[in-house]
């Protein structure tokens, strides 16, 4: 007869084997289970589960997932980053390409969480109507706006050609509405002339689509006009596309870096000038509104030795977004990386000194640049003054 021994180890072992593995199983789906209740996608998930079995009243699940998706960027708490829906997508693209139907102005949140202008583009309907840089926008055809409803004012700002729209205006103590008429905007981001002493004279309103064709323009025009010397005048350009104003400055500088662009895992993309370019002596004007791409531009100007900067301490912004397109037409906008000048300087919440400090008079301060009377404008005497003496 066999020993019954050998049979019960084997069932023994058999048994807690079995209940090791069923231990482990059980152990790991906790941990997984735990692990998903604490992702913020199964909370999401369980919110709208919920929704689905209890709430009473009709609702649309595509607005609570916009709503969612606009919720995680302002979480962010960076004045840069948003989510763009479809129409605020669409109105961005027309911005850089410089052909939309609006008023003709670029904005900002400040801190004090309004909406505050930078510049109006030059004979846009903004101008027209007065607006001017550090005017705050209150109101848009009575609703009160500012950081928490952005995206809802800049859509009400535009609208039809032809048609009105009322804006609330802040500026300083006072508080008034104004009317713009809405119109097609095609802005011309340069604009140019000669000088005294056969100096060419450059404006440009910010770095968008067609900017380096038109900056190349401005120069070999002024050169056949004459010009031995140049001023490029970024009072009040909020900045704008980071390729834009890689093929600017490349026209202008030596062979060298342009601009470093970093992002948080240390990865490096740098932006290089070629060894052929436009040397003419050169001033650039900057102020409290020159900001991203023309604060670079000025940085690596700067930085090469290649011209005067002039005016007031630039607005500070050193950082770069990107567009990424989700699919249906609308897209995050999100600050991914720093930028840095040649010299490896990231000017972020800091701005950039000029070589030349001048400031305006106090009515001076917030116009328009092309509206300042050369003989109030004390930068721009300044840089001719420097130009006249190389």
């Amino acid at each position: 007869m066999k020993s019954k021994k050998p049979i019960f180890l084997t069932a023994l072992v058999t048994f807690l084997v079995t209940a090791v593995i069923l231990s482990v199983i059980f152990l790991l789906t906790v941990v997984r289970i735990v692990t998903m209740y604490r992702q913020p996608a199964y909370k999401l998930e369980q919110v709208q589960a919920l929704v689905d079995e209890y709430f009473i009243y009709d609702y649309d699940k595509d607005k609570l997932i916009e709503a969612a998706a606009a919720g995680y960027a302002d979480a962010l708490n960076d004045p840069y980053t948003e989510y763009l829906d479809k129409e605020e997508m669409a109105a961005m693209q027309e911005s850089y390409s410089g052909d939309y139907v609006g008023i003709g102005v670029e904005v900002f949140i400040d801190d004090d969480e309004l909406i505050t202008v930078i510049s109006p583009f030059e004979g846009s309907p903004a101008a027209k109507a007065d607006i001017r840089p550090g005017d705050k926008i209150v109101g848009v055809e009575g609703t009160n706006v500012n950081v928490y409803n952005y995206n809802e004012a800049i859509s009400m700002i535009k609208g039809e050609a032809g048609k009105s729209v009322k804006l609330t205006i802040k500026r300083g103590e006072a508080v008034f509405d104004v009317t713009v008429e809405r119109q097609p905007i095609v802005a011309a981001t340069v604009k140019y002339e000669m000088l005294e002493g056969n100096i060419g004279y450059i404006h440009m309103s910010q770095f968008g689509e067609h900017t380096p064709e038109e900056f190349k323009n401005a120069i070999e025009t002024l050169k056949e006009q004459g010009a031995t010397s140049l001023i490029v005048d970024l009072r009040n350009n909020p900045g704008g596309m980071l390729e834009t104003l890689v093929e600017v400055a490349d026209y202008v500088l030596p062979e060298g870096d342009i601009i470093t662009v970093r992002d948080k895992q240390g990865k490096e993309e740098r932006h290089k000038s070629d060894a052929q370019y436009e040397d003419m002596p050169m001033c650039v004007l900057i102020n409290r509104n020159s900001a991203s791409a023309s604060e670079a531009f000025a940085g690596a100007i700067a930085d090469h030795g290649r011209g005067t900067l002039i005016g007031e301490k630039s607005f500070g912004k050193g950082v770069v977004q990107t567009v990424f397109e989700l699919g249906d037409g609308t897209a995050l906008k999100l600050t991914v990386a720093k930028y840095y000048t040649p010299n490896d300087v990231c000017i972020d919440q800091i701005g950039i000194t000029p070589h030349i400090e001048v400031a305006l008079d106090e009515e001076m301060q917030n116009m328009i640049v092309s509206n300042i009377p050369y003989e109030k404008d004390y930068q721009l005497q300044k840089a001719v003054e420097v130009l006249k003496n190389k």
